[in-house]
């Protein structure tokens, strides 16, 4: 050691009152940063943040600067209503199927009876 550099009391107090400061902020942001009241605010800001641009590059999809994108509506409309018009013939073939069995099932009652 060339030379050393001997340090006084009062420098080595304002080290320490000084390190004891820096480590209480620390703390303190550590503490504000995991409380669970924060970390739930976060998450719900992130999510709004989140669905509000997911919103938006889907709106972005069906309309431009030019206005609504008739073309891409049409498609989605027409998928909805192939949708709705499948779902209702399956209920009628449902319910016809159903009902044949039950009439059936009336015949086979009345057969035994007589």
């Amino acid at each position: 050691m060339a030379k050393d550099k001997a340090r006084s009391i009062t420098e080595i107090r304002a080290d320490l009152a000084r390190n004891r400061v820096h480590l209480a902020d620390s703390v303190g942001e550590f503490v504000d940063e995991v409380n669970p009241k924060n970390v739930a605010k976060r998450g719900v800001e992130n999510a709004k943040s989140f669905a509000a641009s997911e919103f938006d590059a889907v709106k972005a999809e069906f309309k431009d600067e030019h206005g609504w994108r008739t073309d891409r509506l049409v498609v989605i409309g027409g998928a909805l209503l192939g949708i709705v018009v499948f779902a209702i013939t399956l209920k009628s073939i449902s319910n016809a199927r159903n009902k044949s069995l039950g009439d059936k099932a009336r015949k086979a009652i009345m057969s035994i009876g007589e």
